[in-house]
């Protein structure tokens, strides 16, 4: 166990589990830039997550079922569980005691960038994932956090993903803890440090026609959430509609390309 800059706690010795951030002393294995601070001031294109807000007031006393954590909004900050689908839990005194280490289930094995979990989607709607060079020297001129020590990958495997399901999660697994693996998992090789644990969800959403549709919301991501080459991030805890063709850009280098076949 190493601790970072930040004082997060980490079992993983070059890069920090929590935040992302190269551990002080760790070997330069390879360049890579780490997911930003939130105490830091935001450089322009990145949305820093402050640090345990305190609950407001429309969720005071609701707590996740998963960890314990208070409410602030539609996601938990700590395991991203959805209070909407799966329900929010009663008011508690006190949070809900982790399970005990031993209880928990060994890491998943190393996997590609992103995966793809269940049956295709009956819509045909497809989500791309690949390193992008023109979103990764976009953020190289907005000197997005920690950008200074970030490679663009030689090799990205594209991957496609089928869209189907209540929701489909996109972030990076832990390497430890029970939290189930996002359906994009984009933990990598290659890995994309700016890359939040729960980064983002898209959500199923009707469309004009009557098809069913998809659209993006950031929980809370340390870096933020862009659309279509935007150097604004989109707004957190918020419903944004997406069409055919649109791209959702996070971390330093990763683009979420929705298509319909």
């Amino acid at each position: 166990m190493v601790r970072c800059r930040h004082g997060h706690s980490s079992e993983t010795p070059d890069f920090c589990d929590e935040c992302g951030v190269p551990i002080e002393g760790a070997p330069p294995a390879s360049a890579t830039p780490s997911a930003g601070t939130p105490s830091a001031p935001p450089s322009p294109g990145a949305t820093a997550a402050p640090a345990a807000p305190p609950s407001p007031p429309e969720f005071a006393g609701e707590v996740c079922p998963l960890c314990g954590t208070p409410r602030t909004g539609r996601f938990c900050e700590e395991d991203g569980h959805d209070f909407v689908v799966s329900g929010a839990a009663p008011a508690a005194a006190a949070p809900v005691p982790a399970a005990p280490p031993s209880a928990a289930p060994a890491a998943p094995a190393p996997a590609a960038p992103a995966t793809g979990n269940g049956p295709p989607a009956e819509s045909g709607w497809v989500l791309t994932v690949e390193a992008d060079r023109r979103y990764y020297e976009s953020v190289l001129a907005r000197e997005g956090p920690d950008i200074g020590e970030v490679s663009f990958p030689n090799y990205y495997p594209r991957a496609e993903i089928p869209l189907a399901g209540a929701e489909v999660r996109v972030g990076r697994r832990r390497v430890h803890g029970s939290t189930p693996a996002p359906q994009v998992d984009l933990a990598g090789p290659p890995l994309d440090p700016g890359v939040s644990h729960l980064h983002a969800v898209l959500l199923p959403l009707p469309d004009a026609d009557g098809a069913a549709g998809w659209s993006v919301l950031d929980p809370g991501s340390t870096n933020g959430t862009t659309i279509n080459y935007s150097d604004e991030p989109i707004a957190l805890d918020t419903v944004i509609p997406l069409r055919e063709g649109d791209r959702v850009h996070v971390g330093a280098f990763t683009t979420l390309l929705l298509e319909r076949r």
